[in-house]
This record gives C-alpha cells, structure tokens and sequence, in this order.
C-alpha cells in the first residue's frame, strides 16, 4: 500500500496516508489520539485504522494506558511491510544497509576507501552488497521502497550526478548507474543533510523541532533540521561550517583564508600537528607502530587515544577546543534543540566532551537557552539518512 501514496491519490488514500504518517511519527498510538490529531469522526477515523491493519501496514500492538474506561487498543507501523536500503558514500569508507521501516538496521557492510575503490570498483561493491542483502534475507527487490544515497562532495539532486570528488568520481551519474541494476527509487543527497535527517527521524522528532547535526573527520560538515524539515543546502556548501574563522592569525585554509575551523578541528589537521611534533622531538607511543612519521594514519592516532599517549591526547584536546569555538558560533546563528556533534572524530568522548564544554561556556550570555550537545549514537547515520530519504518520499511528500 505505501507505494500508492504518491503521485495523484485519492482523497480517502490522502486520509490513510495521513493516518499512517501521524502513526509513523507517534509510535503506538490509539484510535481516540488518531482523532484529536485528524479531526477525522470516530466511524471514519476506525474504519481508516482498519484498512491499514487490513493492508499489513500498521498492527494492533497491544493495550495503553486506561483514562478511565478500557483501556484503548494501540498501533504501530509494521516495520517489516518494506524494507529501505541506505548508501553512504564517503572519503574514509562506502556504507551499505537494509533498513526495516523502524529505522533498524537488519544488515551492514563497509568498505574502506583505499586507492583502488574508483568509481566503477565502489559501484560494483554497492550493488553486489544489496544482491548480498536481499538474498540473506530473502526479500523480492519488490519490498524495497527504493535506494537512498549520501554522498560527500558537490552534487547535482536533479540529475542524480556526483560533480566533484576524488579518484576518477568526477560526473559520475550514480542514480542512472543504480537504476540500471535495481528496478526501484533511486535518490540522492548531501550527506551531512541525511546525517541530520537520519538521527532526527531516529531519535528526536517527537520532542523537537530543531537540529543541527556537524561531522567531524577528513573534513568539517554539517546539516540542520529547522521547524522538522531538512534545511536543502542547494549551493553545496555542506562543507561552510568548515570554514567559520575561529582564529584569525591561524594557519592557511584550503579555502584561502586563514584559521578557519577546518584547519584545526579536522582529522588532517590533527594528523598534520602530531607528525610535526613528533619531527620536534616530541614522544609517543605511534612510535612503536610507524617509523616515519609521513607515514601516520588516523587508526594509530585512535590507538593512541585508546592507550592514553600524552601527544596525542593534548593535540586532539586542543582541536577539539577550536571545535567547541566553531559550535557556539553555530548555536548563536541556528538555536538549535540539539546538536549531534558526529564523524569518525566527534563522538570519541576526548573529543566531544572538550568540545561540548568549551561550547557551553560560550552560550552562558542565554542561561534561559537550553541546548543539548549529544555524540552520535553510531557511524551509520548517513546510510541510516538515505533509508529515511525514500521513507520520507512516500509518507512525508504532499
């Protein structure tokens, strides 16, 4: 039935759609609820509910709480009606997951991104993943809803083309590749923007209207929820949070200007700092791993953390320091409700709880403006995004 609530509908699927959306976003959620929240008689509002139960895409889940008389019969979404599949298309890694329409995630598979994974090799593992998915769980490509896909780097929604990355990714069509190996919807969007849009659709969107999500890794990106909808960054400039100055006499920026976040906060830029303290003569324990140290990745580094080396830590304590500078500035222009401070750096707890702090101490001018800073809960929620993109073209689109 989901499949039938875009495009031209009726006004009786207009009302199951509804019913079905406010039952998606409520969790379990009674008849006389439904009601209030529609406007829709008693007699319409049960013979609506009883289709979608009728149509496998809602069930009764049990009995609630009792105001008074019996107590109420509440619904939930089925969450395995359809199933969603999510990419998440990175610099450090490729993501591909089956979703159920909870959001859970049934099956992942990751692939680093090393010098070999050019396009057509990333594209090929993506779709063998999905082959790999469906068979393991025994899905007809007809239970999926569609494709979601995240990318980093500047991209064009309406074509479906990645404009701009590195290793042969340039004008790389990806929605047409896909649609030529999987019969379904395909869509595509910024990262940072699903990121945003898949720990809100998760965690938030019953309490709060308004979200900021920032990643921390190879570079600095951000995406917001405002009123409960995905701000569109059209312009490509997911990467501007990045390049806020939060010091002026600092070191050149990619960009050009000088001190931008980026060139603090960043895992290049943590990276770039150890390596030229340890050419100092500075100590630490990636020593025992690397003789040269060019030849530093991020996994040491985090090693390192693990082991409490001293360099390491200060460094990264420094840069996250920058980076709470760069989320008060943040904070300031957006008000957000929450900020999910993620990437492969944000929530290793050195560095969120650095940068929370030092946020917090520079939002103390608004004692009556409550902010919460939250670490991503998992490394999926670009992939888990992508899902609740084509959930949302279904049940959220007019």
């Amino acid at each position: 039935m989901l499949k039938q609530f875009v495009g031209l509908i009726s006004p009786k699927m207009k009302s199951l759609k509804r019913i079905y959306g406010l039952i998606r976003k409520n969790g379990a959620v009674s008849t006389n609820t439904l009601i209030e929240l529609t406007g829709y008689k008693p007699a319409t509002c049960a013979r609506l509910i009883e289709e979608l139960v009728q149509s496998g895409v809602i069930y009764n889940c049990g009995l609630g709480e009792s105001s008074g008389g019996r107590k109420p019969l509440m619904y939930a979404i089925e969450p395995n009606a359809n199933y969603l599949i999510g990419i998440d298309i990175s610099r450090s890694f490729t993501t591909v997951v089956l979703l159920d329409l909870k959001l859970n995630i049934l099956s992942v598979n990751k692939l680093e991104m090393q010098s070999f994974c050019t396009a057509d090799y990333t594209l090929e593992y993506i779709c063998n993943r999905i082959h790999e998915m469906l068979h393991k769980h025994n899905l007809p490509l007809q239970k999926v809803l569609g494709i979601g896909v995240g990318v980093f780097g500047p991209l064009d929604r309406e074509s479906g083309m990645i404009l701009e990355m590195e290793n042969g990714w340039g004008n790389i069509n990806i929605v047409e590749y896909l649609k030529k190996h999987f019969d379904t919807l395909i869509l595509l969007d910024n990262g940072a923007n699903l990121a945003a849009l898949g720990e809100y659709r998760r965690r938030y969107w019953k309490d709060i209207d308004n979200l900021a999500y920032t990643l921390c890794g190879t570079g600095i990106r951000s995406g917001f929820v405002l009123k409960g909808e995905v701000v569109d960054s059209k312009m490509n400039m997911d990467s501007s949070l990045g390049h806020i100055i939060v010091d002026i006499h600092g070191p050149k920026c990619s960009c050009g200007s000088y001190g931008c976040l980026e060139t603090f906060s960043s895992v290049s830029a943590i990276r770039k700092e150890i390596i030229r303290q340890m050419k100092r003569g500075k100590t630490s324990v990636i020593q025992d791993i690397v003789n040269d140290p060019e030849e530093i990745r991020f996994d040491h580094i985090l090693k390192a953390l693990d082991d409490r080396d001293s360099l390491c830590s200060s460094v990264v304590q420094e840069a996250a320091f920058y980076y709470g500078i760069g989320l008060s500035n943040l904070v300031y222009l957006m008000r957000p409700d929450v900020v999910v401070v993620g990437g492969a750096l944000g929530p290793k707890p050195i560095f969120f709880e650095t940068a929370m702090e030092t946020a917090k101490q520079r939002i103390q001018y608004y004692p009556n403006y409550q902010v919460e800073f939250k670490a991503a809960s998992d490394y999926n929620a670009v992939a888990v995004g992508a899902g609740s993109l084509i959930f949302d073209y279904f049940i959220e689109t007019a």
